[in-house]
Formats: C-alpha cells, structure tokens, sequence
C-alpha cells in the first residue's frame, strides 16, 4: 500500500468551489429576508456556480483519468451491490471514485445547473419559482446522503475521503497507478476564472433595482422574484 496522486488540482478546486458555493447560497437562502442585501449575494453565488461546473463537466471528458467520467460510469446494479456490502463491511475498495459515489457526483452536478437555471429564470414566472425550490431542495438532499456516504466510507475503509480530495493523494495497492501531473496551470486557469467571474458579476450588479448588467452588451438582466 502506497499513496498515489489520485486527484489532479482542477478537480479538486472545482470540487472545493462548489461545496463552498452551494454552502454559502444554501444558508443565506434560508436565513435572510428575499428582499435583502444578503439575499441577493445569495442569487449572485448561484450565478457563479455555473460557470464552475461547466469546467467541471469539460473537465470530466478532458481531464486527467480518476477526473473523467468514463473512469466512474457504474451500472445501477454495481452501485447496488456497493451499497450493500458496504452494510455488510465487504465493500471493494475503489482508487477513484465508487458507484454510489459517482451517481451522487453525476447527480449534484446536473442538480446544480437546473438550480442556477431555474434561478436566473424566476424573474416573472412562478413556475421557475417552484422548480427552483424544488431542485435546490433536492440537490440539499443529495449532497447530505452524499456526506453521509464520505462518513461512513471512511470508517469501513479507515480512508480520509475528505483530505484525499485535499491533497490528492490516496493510499492504493502497488498495482494501481496514479496519475503523472496535477495540471498546476489548468487550476490556477480556473481559479483565475472564478475570480474574474465574481468581480465582473459584482461590479454589475445593481443590489438596488436587482438587475445585472451584461458587459460589453448592455443588456439588463432581471434577478430575483418581482411582484
């Protein structure tokens, strides 16, 4: 047994940005009026989300081998199977991601999108309102059975999920092979983009009226509910 570099930057960084961000829209959501100023910086991480997880899922056909999809395409009865000998303490110990695990992550990231779509369209439509409270509740679901798996697969492996996504690096058997590169640039790329991103949005966004203004083109665009 030897620890391998399992999870390159990007990955990691996109995976610590989200859980951040959906972190930090979730409670202020529910802990401050829709009319306030801490409400719209709410609206504003959900904007921001998106461009994350677009790199996220780039990322997963383009990145390194643990990064891709491809690597955690499980069928229904294999994550089945996981779940249930993990009950039983006979669970096989996967390098990368597992087969629960990777329906969570497949499911998390589609929910993030839907939640920031529906968000960004609630403006004037009371059915975009539903669905965005809909999906968000259910992406808060997922994440929590998703926690609750990172609790219980570091007691049945006695393996530190959570450092492993912070370090990258995993103790695997001599016959498993991690990867050669962490691609530094390619994270500090999305890193660079992330931040970009916030201050393009700040700087536009009027927390008054609650409209963004696009650069370059001009165009308004409405955020959060109107009467």
């Amino acid at each position: 047994m030897k620890p391998e570099l399992i999870w390159d930057l990007p990955t990691r960084l996109s995976h610590w940005l989200l859980a951040a961000g959906c972190c930090t829209a979730f409670a202020l959501a529910l802990a401050s009026p829709e009319q306030s100023r801490a409400f719209s910086v709410h609206m504003l991480c959900g904007a921001l989300l998106l461009p994350i997880v677009i790199f996220r899922v780039m990322w997963g056909f383009a990145g390194s081998r643990y990064a891709r999809f491809r690597s955690f395409l499980y069928t229904p009865k294999e994550a089945f199977d996981y779940l249930c000998s993990t009950l039983t303490g006979t669970a096989e110990r996967y390098t990368g991601h597992n087969p629960a695990a990777s329906y969570a992550i497949i499911m998390m990231l589609l929910l993030v999108i839907g939640s920031v779509l529906s968000g960004l369209l609630i403006p004037g439509s009371k059915i975009f309102e539903e669905m965005h409270e809909l999906v968000s509740y259910a992406l808060l679901g997922v994440i929590t059975v998703h926690l609750v798996g990172v609790v219980v697969h570091t007691v049945v492996h006695r393996e530190n999920t959570a450092f492993s996504m912070l370090s990258g690096r995993k103790v695997t058997t001599a016959s498993t092979r991690g990867i050669h590169s962490s691609h530094p640039i390619i994270g500090m790329m999305l890193l660079i983009m992330t931040g970009t991103s916030a201050v393009v949005v700040v700087n536009n966004y009027d927390f008054t009226a609650n409209v963004f203004k696009v650069p370059l083109v001009g165009s308004i665009i409405p955020m959060g509910k109107t009467e």
